[in-house]
């Protein structure tokens, strides 16, 4: 699956535009930010009124800041994989489309062969 200077890690999948992903790693990745926020808000809200500082609010705005950074991120590279334009998953931060556009990027089945966007699906483009 990789090859020299295609590298397939975490860090790339979460946080860097260039290459394409399959579906696996799309819904890996989005449960991932889900599970992350949900904790977050978790402990944000079970701390008693005297205790909440500036400082969880922070914390929340923090998380949520990076999880739709790398959602657009993730949805970007799925969007490449099925051979659409990035510029589609501006729509993910949509309400009345996000649903109807993560379900898409969920089932739509990758483009095997290289596409302009890059190699197979879970690679990088050199």
């Amino acid at each position: 699956m990789s090859g020299p200077g295609r590298e397939t890690t975490v860090g790339w999948a979460l946080f860097l535009w260039d290459g394409r992903i399959g579906r696996r790693i799309f819904i890996l990745g989005t449960l991932f930010w889900m599970m992350t926020n949900a904790a977050v808000i978790a402990f944000v809200t079970g701390q008693s009124d005297e205790q909440v500082a500036p400082g969880f609010l922070s914390l929340f705005l923090a998380s949520a800041s990076l999880s739709l950074l790398s959602l657009l991120m993730l949805g970007t590279k799925r969007l490449h994989d099925i051979g659409m334009p990035g510029v589609v998953a501006a729509l993910l931060i949509m309400p009345a489309f996000s649903l109807i556009i993560f379900f898409v990027l969920c089932v739509w089945p990758s483009v095997e062969d290289d596409n302009r966007y890059g190699p197979g699906p879970d690679m990088r483009s050199t």
